[in-house]
């Protein structure tokens, strides 16, 4: 009798998800779209990719059942415009970075603290922040705030890349 052919455990792996956040008609803070629409035909059947235009509590619902979350978000915290951060929600987030405008109801980082106290936080939750520079109506993005949306495309792609280089877990 044959052995059943051996699995490859990354493809039984669920797929990463990226959440990108913002308002469409608010300049800088549809950076987190633009990174979402760039990502997508990118990583089709690599990763599941949405936007987010809603309240920050609809996130709890978008990363339900996921394992591995990617937030892309438009921030303030004082840097110049379009410089990107990165951080886990374990790093803390840092003192006075928050959502550009209150178009999403519940911050984001609000929407973490909810879920961890909930107990529904991804095990594994990264947070890209772009910093914005313009969030008036109807206005295109920024020059330094385009090119940070490049770079965190640039970022997500290499890291996913890194990841499914080691078996596909973040942890490997």
């Amino acid at each position: 009798m044959s052995e059943p052919a051996p699995t490859n455990p990354a493809r039984t792996l669920p797929l990463p998800l990226i959440i990108g956040l913002g308002n469409d008609q608010r300049s800088d803070d549809r950076s987190g779209l633009e990174v979402a629409r760039a990502l997508r035909p990118l990583l089709a059947g690599k990763a599941r990719v949405e936007e987010c235009e809603s309240e920050g509590i609809a996130l709890l619902e978008l990363w339900r059942g996921s394992d591995h979350v990617l937030v892309i978000d438009a921030v303030r915290s004082g840097a110049a415009p379009g410089t990107v951060h990165r951080l886990e929600p374990g790093d803390g987030f840092l003192p006075g970075f928050r959502s550009v405008t209150s178009t999403h109801g519940l911050s984001l980082a609000e929407a973490v603290a909810l879920a961890r106290g909930l107990g529904c936080l991804p095990r594994r939750l990264v947070v890209y922040g772009i910093e914005a520079d313009d969030v008036r109506m109807g206005a295109e993005l920024t020059p330094p705030v385009a090119h940070g949306v490049q770079e965190v495309t640039d970022r997500i792609l290499a890291e996913l890349e890194a990841e499914a280089a080691v078996g596909g877990s973040p942890d490997a």
